[in-house]
């Protein structure tokens, strides 16, 4: 049996499963080129049902919040799709300082309008009506899940087999459905949720508005702000940790609590906050208190219910910071990030929620890697470059061993694109649509940056380790996965020489891909010729984009990012790709 998941707000995704295992998943950006695309992932169920499977095949469809604010979201925009994230409305908040009253009158009415939307049984009926048009499946098969229980199901495929008892499983975000947080234990197939927090008391609204205080974009920047916290001075954080404490705390039941009573109070008090403040101050202060308000979360939970293997997904656990210091809790055994745990992994939950509910006695099957989404074959790469008559701007040729050639290029002092076989769900490059180079090369931070990713001086990159040599590099407990760049890790002393150019220039830490040969053979004989050829067995490695773009999904989006950056190097496939000298004709 199929089942379809989808995420139709903000990171617009669609994830399939067939008897128990997740076959594909992929977010809608990647084909509309829209950067946090707002939409429903129409053109991605297209490509699904073309290569992967018949509409009537189709058992369940499960979307990922029962509240139909998120399709009034598209209604509202004629179901067009549009960029989510924007910058802080600082006259609203100017509005909100000016007349607090007013401001408390005008989110009164709006949570009342919000309610009787959520309980509007019409609405609801034409969001189903919706979805089971554009998916071309009967509007009985089709069901809306709680958004908090997405990213609970979407813990389960990565806890492997067999789950070793019982799981807790936290989930933490600005807000979905009214909720921003929720502990809950997974036990024998079942699920009991043990606490709720309502989304006054988010964490992730903390971050994400005071992301756009510091003048970065809200829902899109806030890993920019988590970048900076380790340039600042502890002295200079202490005051404003303390503030930040004072709006918000984690009591000694373990519950969220805060000190206001509206949106409008907490974003005037987080103005107050950093208005007038060091913004390296401001980051490491809200890094600091972001850390250790879950860990004291997380550590009340796992004392109180003595299970010390626990799960998490939500948007704030893309905070790989926090992720370490998780790792680190002596209660905790055993801990699983979902990879890229945002809202687009709600399209993971659902598919399982919709396996769940309809075939309840099938297990759910353990995904081991995320390269998920559409691929492309030879024949494919071959006609991209003829249509956009490559050989004009390119030097094209056919190296006998392209994995090889690349790593031969990389040791050279390269930088190499690399887009090849099925492209990675999610927000991170684990190598198929990636940037490669030298690790060792401290100049190559600047270089790639200049020259293609226009990043802000402070972001580090990130490196992709082999499997067999990861404790040379990184200093690891066991006790989380680092296959998928979600979690950091200090690093060694030798990575400190070996890993310069991807590691963080504050703290020495590393986001690492932990690369295993049998989940991308091709990668890997990349990785570990170029060991080889260094003694180094990483590379470094960044998404293939340009700043603010999604990262390239098909071979025409690689051609037409390496004619439009400073890169010169592209292996498309069995194809390696070099820039003539002189400037490159833009594809119209």
């Amino acid at each position: 049996m199929y089942h379809l998941g989808i995420a139709y707000g903000h990171n617009s995704t669609l994830a399939l499963m067939r008897d128990g295992a997740i076959v594909f998943c992929q977010s809608e950006e990647r084909i509309n080129r829209i950067k946090n695309a707002l939409c429903f992932p129409s053109r991605t169920l297209a490509y699904a049902y073309e290569h992967l499977v018949d509409p009537a095949a189709i058992e369940s469809v499960t979307v990922f919040s029962k509240d139909t604010r998120s399709y009034l979201m598209l209604k509202v925009n004629d179901f067009r799709p549009v960029r989510f994230g924007a910058p802080i409305n600082q006259e609203e908040v100017h509005r909100w300082r000016a007349d607090p009253a007013e401001a408390d009158r005008f989110y009164i009415k709006n949570r009342i309008l919000e309610t009787a939307m959520a309980l509007n049984v019409p609405l609801q009926r034409e969001a189903t009506d919706f979805v089971a048009a554009q998916t071309g499946v009967a509007a009985a098969k089709v069901a809306f899940l709680d958004h908090h229980q997405g990213h609970v199901y979407s813990v389960l495929p990565f806890l492997g087999r067999p789950a070793d008892g019982p799981v807790l499983i936290f989930t933490l975000d600005g807000e979905g459905d009214g909720i921003c947080a929720t502990v809950n234990l997974w036990s024998d197939g079942s699920l009991q949720t043990l606490a709720l927090t309502p989304d006054l008391c988010s964490l992730g609204k903390i971050y994400m508005y005071v992301t756009g205080m510091l003048g970065f974009t809200m829902n899109e920047h806030e890993y920019k702000v988590m970048g900076l916290a380790p340039y600042a001075k502890p002295e200079y954080c202490r005051h404003l940790r303390e503030r930040f404490e004072k709006l918000m705390w984690v009591d000694d039941a373990g519950l969220w609590q805060s000190s206001f009573t509206s949106l409008p109070q907490l974003v005037t008090a987080l103005s107050d906050l950093c208005q007038h403040q060091r913004f390296d101050a401001v980051a490491g202060a809200l890094q600091s208190f972001t850390e250790d308000m879950i860990l004291k979360w997380i550590r009340c939970w796992v004392q109180r219910t003595g299970i010390g293997r626990i799960g998490c997904a939500g948007g704030v656990f893309m905070n790989v910071k926090a992720n370490q210091r998780i790792a680190e809790i002596d209660e905790v055994e055993h801990y699983v990030i979902v990879p890229s745990c945002a809202d687009e992994s709600t399209a993971i939950g659902c598919a399982v929620a919709g396996s769940l509910r309809t075939q309840p006695g099938l297990p759910i099957e353990p995904l081991e890697h995320l390269y998920l989404g559409w691929s492309f074959d030879d024949a494919a790469g071959a006609a991209a470059l003829a249509a956009r008559h490559a050989s004009d701007a390119f030097a094209i040729s056919e190296p006998a061993d392209i994995n090889y050639a690349v790593a031969e290029l990389l040791a050279d002092g390269a930088v190499v694109a690399r887009c090849s076989g099925a492209m990675e769900f999610g927000a991170r490059a684990l190598g198929n649509r990636s940037i490669l180079a030298d690790p060792r090369r401290a100049d190559h931070l600047r270089s790639i940056n200049q020259a293609i990713k226009n990043r802000d001086f402070w972001m580090p990159f990130a490196p992709t380790v082999l499997d067999e040599g990861f404790g040379d590099l990184a200093v690891d407990r066991g006790r989380t996965c680092a296959d998928f760049m979600m979690v950091s890790f200090d690093a060694t002393a030798r990575a400190r020489t070996d890993l310069i150019a991807a590691l963080h220039g504050a703290d020495f830490t590393l986001r690492p891909q932990r690369l295993k040969r049998h989940v991308n053979p091709d990668y890997h004989a990349i990785v570990d010729a170029f060991r080889a050829r260094t003694g180094v067995g990483a590379v470094l490695n960044t998404s293939f984009n340009l700043h603010g773009e999604p990262i390239v999904g098909s071979p025409a989006d690689a051609l037409d990012t390496l004619a439009r950056s400073g890169l010169e190097y592209l292996c498309l496939g069995r194809f390696l790709v070099r820039k003539k000298a002189g400037p490159v004709p833009i594809a119209a």
